[in-house]
C-alpha cells in the first residue's frame, strides 16, 4: 500500500480558541519578558517537588491493588510525573524533567503493573526524591548521566524480558 493508498482523515480546526486569544505574532517584547521572567524565577522548587513525589509514593503503594481498575492506577502514577516533567525545567532541574520523560513513556508503554514495574517506578521516586532534596539543579553532570543510562536500562530490561517470556 503506497502512501496514496491510504485515506487521509482531515479534521477541521475548531477556531474558538483563536477567537478568544486573536491571531498574528506575538508582540517580541511580550516574549522577551516572558523570557526574563523564567531566566529569573528563585521559586524553591523543593515544596513542590516534594508535593509531587509524595504522589507518586502514594500511587506507588496503591498501584498493586489489583482491585482497582488498570487505568486509574496507571492514571495516578502518570499524573505526578507528568507534574514533574512538566514544572522541574521551568525552575531549574532539567534532570528531573528529562528522567520524568523516560518514566512517563514507561509509564505509557506498559500493559499491566507488575511488580518489576513498580520497582522501577520505586527506584525512580528514590532517585527524584534525592535530587530534590540535594537541590540538585542543572543537568546533574556525570550524576545526571548515570542516573538517566541506568533508566533507560532498567526500562529496556524490563521490556526485554517481556518480550522474551
Amino acid at each position: 500500500m503506497t502512501n496514496q493508498d491510504k485515506k487521509m482523515n482531515v479534521y477541521k480546526a475548531n477556531f474558538m480558541l483563536q477567537q478568544k486569544v486573536g491571531s498574528g505574532p506575538i508582540d517580541e517584547r511580550v516574549i522577551a519578558q516572558s523570557q526574563k521572567a523564567l531566566d529569573e524565577n528563585d521559586v524553591d522548587f523543593t515544596p513542590m517537588g516534594l508535593d509531587f513525589l509524595t504522589k507518586l509514593e502514594k500511587a506507588i503503594s496503591q498501584a498493586s491493588d489489583n482491585s482497582v481498575d488498570m487505568k486509574i492506577r496507571k492514571s495516578a502514577l502518570t499524573t505526578p510525573v507528568m507534574e514533574l516533567k512538566a514544572n522541574a525545567s521551568i525552575f531549574g532541574y532539567p534532570l528531573i524533567g528529562n528522567l520524568a520523560n523516560i518514566m512517563l513513556s514507561f509509564l505509557e508503554s506498559i500493559t499491566e503493573i507488575d511488580s518489576d514495574a513498580l520497582q522501577i517506578v520505586g527506584a525512580h521516586h528514590k532517585t527524584l526524591h534525592a535530587i530534590v532534596v540535594k537541590k540538585m539543579k542543572g543537568d546533574g553532570g556525570a550524576h545526571g548521566e548515570i542516573f538517566t543510562s541506568e533508566l533507560k536500562g532498567a526500562c529496556a530490561r524490563y521490556f526485554s524480558r517481556r518480550s522474551k517470556s
